[in-house]
C-alpha cells in the first residue's frame, strides 16, 4: 500500500547521463496524471567535481523527491534480441538462470562483472523472445558515485534507446494518477499496431537511435553516431543500409510509417528528406506531450529519455529494463492484468449497488410525501381559495381607503382655502399624511409657503380652526416691499366625530 501511495503522490526525479552532457528533469505525480515540473541540461565530466550548476538545479527542486530514475548511453551497453526456449512449468527462476547464460554466451565478459537485465517481449508457441541490456559495473559504478556526490540514489538505470521508446509510447495518452491505483495501464497506437512494421527513429544533437517496431514491439535496435558539422547524406545512407539490411532478413515487403522524434531544429527539413530517401511516409512525433501541456513554459528539449527513464521504473511503460538489482516480474506481470480487472470489477458491483441502494430510498422517501400530498390535497385547496378571497377582500379594502384618504385631503383643504386672508396667497402647499397610531388625533403636517400682509396672523387664525393645531413658522419671514413672505406648519388633526381613513 506504502509503494501504490508513493507512486500517486510522488515527485520524482528522470536523469539521463550522455558522453558529455547530463539532462535532468523532475516529474509530479498526482490523482490527475503525471506532469512536468522542470528540465534542464548540463555539461557532464565524470572525472570531475559536480559542477555549481547542477548542485544549484538540484536544491532549488530537489526537495522531497520519493524516487530516482536514470538512463545511461547506448554506447555503453550490448543489446540484443534472441529467442529461446519456453520455460514455463519449470519453476520460478529457471528462466532467470537460462537468460544468464544466455547473455554470458553474447557478451566479452565474465557474467559478474556486467549489470544486466532482460524482457520476454512475446511468446510463440514453445518460443520466447526476448531483449537484454547487459553493461559493465564500472560503469554503473561511475553512475553512483555521480549521485553520490548529490546525496542521490538511484532506484532503476535503464537504456537511453529503451527510455525512449517509453516516452514515444506513452506520447498521446495521460499517465498515472488514478489509473495507478486501479491498475489500468495505458498504451498509445502511435509505435503501430498488429501486423504492422514500422520504425522509430529519435535524434539528439549527436546520436540516432533507430528501432524497429513489429506488432507494436521493438524487435531490432541500432545506434548511430550523427555528425552535423558534416553532410546529412552520410548519416542517412547509414540509416537507408540498416533498415534495407533488416528489410531482406525479415522477409519484409515493406515498411509501414517512420517515426521521427528528437529536438532537433533542423528535424522537418530532415524528415523530408527521409522521406525522398527511405521512400516511407514519415510523420513527426511530439512526445510526451500530454506532459508538457500541463505546465507552460518548461523547456522540453532533449527530455525525452529522463522522463521515459521515470516511466520505466514506474512501470508504465512496456520497455522496463533495470540494470540495478531488482524483484524480478517476468511472470507475475502477465497476471497483475487480470486481477486488476477482477479488482476493477468488483468495485464496480459495488458502486452500482450502493446506488441503487441510495435510489430505492429515494424512490420510496418521493412515494409517501406524494401520498402525503395526495391525502391532504382537499384541505390544500380549500386554503387556497380562502387565501384568494383574502386577497380580493383585501384589493378592496385598499380601494376604499384611497378613497377615504382623498375625501379628508379635500377637506381640510377646503378648510384651510376658507379661512385664508383675502390679502394673502400661497405659493406652495404640501399635504403629508401620517399613520393615525395608538388612535392619536395627529393625522398629518401641513406645510405652506406664500406671502401676506401680516403673517403673524395666520398663525392665530389657523389654530382658531378645529383641523389644525401646533401652528409655527419653519422659515425665517422676509419683508417684500408691502408684503411678507413666510413658510410655516400645522398639524392635521380630525375634530370628533370624523373617523380618520388614512393608513
Amino acid at each position: 500500500m506504502t509503494t501504490l501511495l508513493d507512486n500517486v503522490f510522488g515527485t520524482y526525479l528522470g536523469i539521463e547521463f550522455k558522453e558529455d552532457t547530463i539532462v535532468i528533469t523532475y516529474l509530479k505525480n498526482r490523482l490527475s496524471g503525471i506532469s512536468l515540473l522542470s528540465s534542464s541540461a548540463f555539461p557532464l565530466k565524470f572525472e570531475e567535481n559536480v559542477s555549481d550548476d547542477v548542485r544549484g538545479f538540484i536544491s532549488r527542486h530537489g526537495t522531497n523527491v520519493n524516487k530516482v530514475f536514470v538512463s545511461v548511453p547506448d554506447r555503453w551497453a550490448i543489446t540484443k534480441f534472441i529467442d529461446i526456449p519456453s520455460m514455463k512449468g519449470k519453476g520460478k527462476g529457471a528462466l532467470a538462470n537460462l537468460m544468464k547464460f544466455e547473455i554470458e554466451r553474447h557478451i566479452p565478459f565474465e557474467i559478474d562483472d556486467v549489470a544486466f537485465d532482460f524482457l520476454v517481449m512475446d511468446t510463440k508457441g514453445t518460443r520466447n523472445s526476448v531483449v537484454f541490456a547487459a553493461v559493465q559495473k564500472d560503469k554503473i559504478n561511475i553512475v553512483k558515485d555521480y549521485l553520490g556526490k548529490l546525496s542521490l540514489q538511484a532506484n532503476a538505470i535503464t537504456i537511453s534507446s529503451f527510455a525512449v521508446l517509453n516516452s514515444i509510447e506513452l506520447s498521446e495518452v495521460s499517465v498515472g494518477g488514478w489509473q495507478d491505483i486501479i491498475g489500468i495501464v495505458r498504451r498509445s497506437a502511435i509505435l503501430g499496431k498488429k501486423d504492422e512494421n514500422n520504425i522509430s527513429v529519435y535524434i539528439d544533437k549527436k546520436h540516432a537511435s533507430v528501432a524497429i517496431i513489429r506488432d507494436g514491439l521493438c524487435t531490432h535496435m541500432r545506434s548511430f553516431t550523427l555528425d552535423l558539422s558534416g553532410a546529412p547524406e552520410v548519416f542517412l545512407n547509414d540509416i537507408s543500409q540498416y533498415l534495407a539490411e533488416i528489410q531482406s532478413s525479415l522477409l519484409l515487403e515493406h515498411f509501414n510509417k517512420l517515426l521521427l522524434s528528437g529536438d532537433l531544429p533542423s528535424i522537418e527539413a530532415l524528415k523530408d528528406e527521409l522521406n525522398e530517401k527511405i521512400r516511407v511516409d514519415v510523420i513527426t512525433v511530439k512526445q510526451v506531450e500530454k506532459l508538457s501541456g500541463k505546465l507552460r513554459g518548461v523547456n522540453m528539449n532533449g527530455a525525452s529519455s529522463s522522463i521515459g527513464a521515470c516511466f520505466a521504473g514506474l512501470g508504465l511503460g512496456t520497455y522496463k529494463i533495470n540494470l540495478l538489482p531488482h524483484k524480478a516480474d517476468y511472470e507475475i506481470r502477465r497476471i497483475a492484468p487480470l486481477t486488476t480487472k477482477i479488482f476493477l470489477v468488483a468495485i464496480l458491483v459495488l458502486l452500482v449497488g450502493i446506488f441503487a441502494t441510495e435510489a430505492a430510498r429515494q424512490k420510496k422517501y418521493l412515494e409517501t410525501v406524494e401520498e402525503k400530498i395526495n391525502k391532504n390535497e382537499p384541505e390544500v385547496k380549500a386554503l387556497e381559495a380562502m387565501l384568494k378571497d383574502i386577497s380580493s377582500l383585501k384589493e378592496r379594502s385598499d380601494l376604499l381607503y384611497r378613497y377615504k384618504d382623498n375625501e379628508i385631503a379635500l377637506e381640510i383643504l377646503a378648510e384651510f382655502a376658507k379661512l385664508m386672508p383675502k390679502d394673502s396667497w400661497v405659493t406652495s402647499l404640501n399635504y403629508k399624511g401620517m399613520d393615525a397610531a395608538d388612535k392619536k388625533k395627529v393625522t398629518g403636517e401641513l406645510i405652506i409657503s406664500g406671502y401676506a400682509a401680516s403673517s403673524s396672523n395666520l398663525i392665530s387664525i389657523l389654530e382658531d380652526s378645529p383641523y389644525f393645531e401646533k401652528v409655527e413658522f419653519v422659515g425665517p419671514i422676509k419683508k417684500t416691499k408691502d408684503n411678507e413672505q413666510f413658510k410655516l406648519s400645522a398639524k392635521v388633526v380630525l375634530p370628533p366625530g370624523v373617523e380618520s381613513g388614512a393608513k
